[in-house]
């Protein structure tokens, strides 16, 4: 049997099981038990560091199971093992700490950022974190974090410390009408202090590959954050929406109310509308599986994945989020209105589809905007990451200039008007510094006011 199958038949997933699990907000003790225990919490992890080195391909054929049983579930799998293979990308000070006494959990959550003051030795950490799904699987989290008082030079954007989550405090804040399973509390730091290993400043660009590592060698070493997490997390969505096709085609046999028609399956409309569900989610997987196979094919021969294709992932992405949704709200109006009953498993389902979906990965109207602009002639990187990477070049030309570094730059953020002009990220002391970043800007005339707003709002996704 596949690997990647075990899933299937040793995480209890049963309606009743699902029904502990929402009213615990968290997988149920089983559950989490199936899940170390099969090292499927360590899935994506590379050898090196105890876990099983899973390829993508095999990620998504697993999450797409683990979904079907339960998304909850599925999507704390997910956030699990993204987390802990960034943790395992991140410098050999962390890797050694995290990873030091072997395979272990991280999850964790960058927005809204807390905040971290330097010490002697360290940091002191303050911060509460919404949205930290996993958090009662995960030994460490990965949190974000703006500097305060710093004197060294950064870019303006978001840290990650590494702390262990007994140091944390959960509040118990996980509310919501879809993914009621995923335990997305709010996760609390007051005054935890981290040594100077446990921190990841941005303070070179994003991104960057370095093979002088002592932890370095596994295929996965070699990919891009972001569009790999993004693509990999909606698998769990085509899964989910599968098991929603299962059970409206197992209900065909059920009469068409209110008209002569007697089993679903001898209406043509119905048979119609069956088959376009069907087909979205074949093509969404289509394309799900293409992405990661051009991501595992990256890892293996050690090509680099270039920026065309970047925007060419967000806006398949994009597409699939379509499909996926598309083919959700299409099922349950063959379930009809008794589909949306509490006790029905569609139910859940649905709503746990419909949460997964607004996740700001998923949002499709920027990814199709950023492809479009790529082949028109968009010369720069409109991600976060690569908005960080242009900023970092007048970030240095202004920190060489200053006589006086530790009053050189402040980074402000984005005014809450509309979208300005990015230049606005840097404020200067003196005129002549402010100059010297302004010119460069200048000679990158894509990410100047010209630029319309939603491309502008891009930038900082």
């Amino acid at each position: 049997m596949p690997w990647w199958q075990k899933p299937k038949n040793c995480v209890p997933c049963s309606w009743p099981k699902r029904l502990q699990e929402k009213h615990k907000r968290s997988p149920t003790d089983g559950a989490a038990k199936a899940l170390f225990d099969n090292q499927i919490l360590s899935a994506l992890l590379p050898k090196r560091l105890g876990g099983v080195g899973l390829s993508f391909t095999d990620f998504c054929r697993m999450q797409i199971e683990l979904a079907k049983g339960d998304p909850s579930i599925s999507w704390v799998v997910q956030i699990i093992n993204g987390t802990s293979w960034v943790t395992s990308l991140a410098p050999d000070s962390v890797q050694d700490a995290v990873f030091g006494k072997g395979p272990t959990t991280v999850c964790g959550a960058y927005n809204p950022p807390g905040k971290a003051r330097k010490v002697d030795g360290g940091w002191i950490i303050n911060g509460a974190w919404p949205y930290t799904s996993g958090s009662r699987q995960s030994e460490w989290a990965q949190q974000g974090v703006v500097l305060e008082g710093y004197d060294g030079p950064v870019v303006p954007g978001i840290s990650m410390c590494y702390i262990p989550f007994s140091d944390l405090t959960i509040k118990d804040a996980w509310y919501v009408t879809g993914m009621q399973g995923t335990g997305s509390d709010i996760s609390i730091a007051t005054d935890v202090f981290i040594p100077e290993g446990q921190m990841v400043l941005m303070d070179e660009r994003a991104g960057q590959i370095d093979r002088t590592k002592r932890h370095f060698g596994a295929p996965s070493d070699l990919l891009p954050v972001v569009p790999v997490v993004r693509t990999t997390g909606i698998a769990q969505l085509i899964g989910a929406v599968e098991a929603m096709l299962e059970i409206v085609t197992a209900e065909s046999v059920k009469p068409v109310l209110t008209t002569l028609i007697g089993p679903r399956t001898g209406s043509g409309a119905y048979m119609r509308d069956l088959g376009e569900a069907a087909a979205m989610l074949d093509t969404a997987k289509l394309i799900l599986f293409h992405l990661v196979g051009e991501f595992d094919r990256v890892a293996l021969t050690g090509a680099e994945l270039p920026l065309a294709d970047k925007a060419r992932h967000r806006a398949q992405c994009a597409q699939m989020i379509k499909l996926v949704h598309g083919a959700s709200e299409s099922l349950m109006f063959q379930a009809g209105s008794s589909g949306f009953m509490l006790d029905k498993p569609i139910s859940r389902y649905w709503k746990d589809v419909s949460m997964g979906l607004r996740h700001i990965q998923n949002i499709p109207t920027i990814g199709y905007e950023i492809y479009g602009r790529n082949p028109g002639g968009w010369r720069y990187d409109l991600t976060a990451w690569g908005l960080l990477n242009h900023c970092h070049e007048a970030c240095q030309m202004i920190w060489q200039a200053s006589s006086n570094p530790s009053r050189g730059l402040r980074g402000k953020r984005l005014s809450s008007r509309p979208y300005p002009n990015v230049q606005t990220k840097l404020t200067c002391q003196r005129p002549s510094r402010k100059k010297s970043a302004l010119s460069f800007l200048a000679s990158k005339p894509d990410i100047g006011p010209q630029s319309s707003p939603s491309a502008r709002a891009a930038m900082i996704i």
